[in-house]
């Protein structure tokens, strides 16, 4: 057994993950977890048992997908499916998607997890035609700075705020707060604390949403609403990046 049977129950909910098949193979005495699709009997993802290293071939090619550091500079992991287990969880899993429009799909691979009040995704896109990493301009400080955040009044241990558009749309929202700290309070356009990232195959395009909220004393994975927008292939760009308009949505209760 490769996975623990929860991570292979989650990998196959829907059948087949995303078209591909899911097993192992041993190269040169290495063990690796290899993605394989039918269809492309020369198509194989495969990822070094300690995760670090993935390499696609594809087509006669073979192609390293690059390395991932993260923030503090420690290498991040190709997770496979899920990582379940506590307050944390993960999954990693592969997608075929023409993200380009040349008629060759592409391989994206999303990867994403966290716990109570937080969350993260990141994908990486490789144009198959040409064995080639495809950008992805993260949207995430676009977004947050699409709107602001205006603190009120506290209520009934709520902060009331007035969330205003880059259209001038104006919204209220809740958000959880001590009333001794609610003042400090403040809405910094950066990154949150929840980033999530859908692939729609059929439209070849990623609906990305992040969640939003005050940030201050005693604040922690409470957010009042979400951002959302859709991303695309851009040719002048030679890169994903923002296609469609950033949507407000407001929670009722300013909870997630």
């Amino acid at each position: 057994m490769l996975l623990t049977e929860e991570a292979l129950a989650y990998m196959y909910q829907d059948g087949r993950p995303n078209g591909f098949d899911f097993g192992g193979v041993e190269v040169g005495g290495t063990f690796f977890y290899e993605f394989t699709r039918p269809e492309e009997p020369d198509f194989s993802l495969r990822i070094s048992e300690d995760e670090e290293t993935a390499i696609v071939r594809y087509h006669g090619q073979t192609m390293r997908l690059h390395d991932r550091t993260a923030p503090n500079g420690s290498l991040l992991g190709w997770h496979i499916s899920a990582g379940f287990g506590g307050l944390v969880s993960g999954y990693g899993m592969p997608f075929w998607v023409d993200m380009t429009g040349d008629g060759q799909p592409d391989l994206l691979y999303l990867q994403g997890g966290g716990g109570t009040g937080f969350h993260t995704d990141w994908c990486v896109a490789y144009d198959m035609a040409t064995m080639t990493e495809i950008p992805i301009v993260e949207p995430w400080e676009e977004m947050a700075s699409s709107i602001s955040v205006e603190p009120v009044e506290w209520k009934d241990g709520n902060i009331l705020c007035r969330v205003t558009d880059s259209d001038e749309q104006v919204y209220s929202g809740f958000q959880l707060a001590n009333e001794e700290t609610w003042r400090e309070c403040a809405y910094v356009p950066g990154k949150s604390g929840y980033t999530t990232i859908e692939i729609l195959a059929e439209t070849a395009e990623l609906q990305v949403t992040m969640l939003f909220g005050l940030e201050g004393p005693h604040i922690y994975g409470v957010y009042m609403g979400e951002l959302k927008a859709t991303m695309a292939y851009d040719a002048e760009e030679n890169a994903i990046v923002l296609s469609g308009p950033i949507t407000v949505s407001m929670f009722s209760n300013g909870e997630a």
